[in-house]
């Protein structure tokens, strides 16, 4: 049980990296979209911005967020040659 909770904390403070990380507007159609449950039409209304606007603001925080919580591995070097 103690691990579960552990681990829910870490994902808890990873997202709230990735939160941080995004452009204040960015944050708020984020949060309005997966939070609040608004429609992009009511999203570009209130930020005064285009539906695709709305989309590139979401696409970037979710491209935040999925960097944030799986980084690319490190590469290998090789220390041998073919």
């Amino acid at each position: 049980m103690i691990y579960f909770a552990l681990k829910n904390r870490r994902l808890i403070r990873k997202l709230a990296q990735a939160m941080r990380l995004m452009a204040p507007r960015d944050r708020k159609i984020f949060l309005g979209h997966f939070v609040e449950e608004a429609t992009f039409i009511e999203l570009a209304h209130l930020h005064s911005i285009s539906i695709p606007e709305v989309e590139a603001a979401l696409r970037r925080g979710l491209e935040i967020i999925a960097d944030v919580l799986e980084p690319e591995p490190p590469r290998r070097r090789r220390f041998w040659r073919r």
